[in-house]
């Protein structure tokens, strides 16, 4: 019997899933609902415990998840963290298979509920990196904290010199610039650890990145966190 292996990336607001050549995404809280026998179920998550995981996963599959954790050292990388465990698994794990992929200096990139940014050299070290809120975390947080710029959320315009004439397109145009001015800051950094130009790479589901692609040379990968899974549990 082939063996069939299901990946989950369990993420703040969507589980990302990966069967062979299938993949989706769902809410979290959910699961695929998938007719095959499922074999194995590997699993990265940063939103619902393990044990609730564990207990939906082998009811709904009958199989017993793997769960991958944050370690040292990973497939020729090492943890940059001062407490290695801190480290969120889907920044492990997409970093290392970013690194991976390129075998050089290289900016790895995640644009989903929060941005993230983790720097790691040709020889797999693993520098640190930033966090910051999402653009749909920080429309959110204006709202909360304003009477009157409630605005819903939505594809912001791709011209980047337009002004916004109405408050929807004055909060997603202002989003999208702290957003561009955010990553170019975070590639600038990045002049003062490596020597020569990095390699960008670039993960997650945000609806500019496309724009992103156009405007710099990033190396786009979807699945980075359901990549480093497979190196991490083989």
């Amino acid at each position: 019997m082939k063996s069939l292996v299901l990946d989950l990336d369990v993420g703040n607001s969507s589980t990302k899933w990966r069967l062979d050549s299938r993949r989706g995404t769902i809410r979290t809280g959910e699961l695929p609902d998938l007719s095959d026998r499922i074999t194995r179920v590997r699993v990265s998550t940063v939103a619902v415990p393990e044990q609730q995981l564990n207990q939906q996963i082998t009811e709904r599959y009958d199989v017993q998840p793997e769960f991958a954790n944050v370690a040292t050292t990973l497939g020729g990388v090492s943890n940059g963290y001062d407490e290695f465990a801190q480290l969120g698994v889907d920044r492990w794990l997409a970093l290392v298979a970013a690194w991976r992929r390129v075998r050089s200096d290289v900016i790895v990139f995640d644009l989903g509920t929060a941005m993230t940014v983790d720097y790691v050299q040709e020889n797999g070290m693993h520098l640190g990196g930033y966090i910051v809120p999402g653009l749909n975390a920080m429309r959110d947080a204006l709202g909360r904290s304003t009477r009157d710029v409630q605005v819903l959320q939505s594809m912001s315009s791709n011209s980047s010199v337009k002004l916004g004439q109405n408050t929807r397109d004055a909060v997603h145009l202002g989003l999208a610039h702290m957003q561009f001015g955010w990553i170019n800051s975070c590639i600038e950094v990045g002049s003062q650890f490596f020597g020569k130009k990095p390699a960008l790479v670039l993960t997650g589901n945000d609806p500019i990145r496309t724009r992103l692609c156009q405007r710099l040379p990033f190396q786009y990968y979807p699945d980075l966190v359901l990549e480093g899974l497979a190196i991490a549990i083989p």
